[in-house]
């Protein structure tokens, strides 16, 4: 199971590769050292998976425009994020969700010789809810609302692709993971 999806996940890396997927850098004309990674409407799709706290857990999600502030590579865009987690605790096996809208910024840096990073950080209210009762703190499963946090430093190792390690969290469910950012 495992090895299908490490083949299905490289062939659409393969494919997104080979369609040029239109990442662009602009650089800053005020500090060279600066540089934007996104442009307004490009879409960007960010995929992790780490650990939970007591089991897996999984994040994702699209981000639609990125404006530039004055000289200083400084970007904002909207994004969607989707997390599930799988624990299993003290004889109880449980999922838990979580979904939230965050409004991001992004600041980027070009050092030269493929040293292209990126620190991103997002901010928004989500829904989120369980399967199980382990948080016997809630009544009921959900949908609950709460606050929803994502962030992560991205390393731009080709023009669309950045290998990226990430945080989510949405009311309970959270995740740090690896994974992988795509512009389109």
């Amino acid at each position: 199971m495992n090895r299908r999806l490490v083949v299905v996940l490289a062939v659409v890396m393969l494919l997104l590769g080979a369609t040029g997927a239109f990442a662009f850098e602009l650089k800053s004309t005020t500090y060279s050292w600066m540089a934007s990674y996104d442009r307004a409407g490009q879409l960007n799709l960010y995929v992790s998976a780490g650990f939970y706290y007591v089991g897996y857990d999984i994040s994702g999600g699209p981000e639609l425009g990125s404006f530039s502030i004055s000289g200083v590579p400084f970007e904002w865009g909207l994004m969607g994020r989707a997390l599930i987690g799988f624990g299993s605790a003290r004889g109880t096996s449980w999922t838990d969700w979580g979904l939230a809208p965050m409004a991001t910024l992004h600041w980027g840096t070009d050092f030269g010789s493929g040293l292209k990073f990126e620190v991103y950080g997002a901010l928004g209210l989500g829904v989120f809810g369980t399967t199980g009762d382990y948080y016997s703190f809630l009544s009921g499963h959900g949908p609950f609302l709460g606050f929803a946090g994502a962030g992560g430093v991205a390393w731009h190792f080709a023009d669309n692709f950045a290998l990226i390690l990430d945080y989510s969290y949405v009311g309970l469910t959270s995740t740090a993971g690896v994974g992988i950012k795509v512009s389109l």
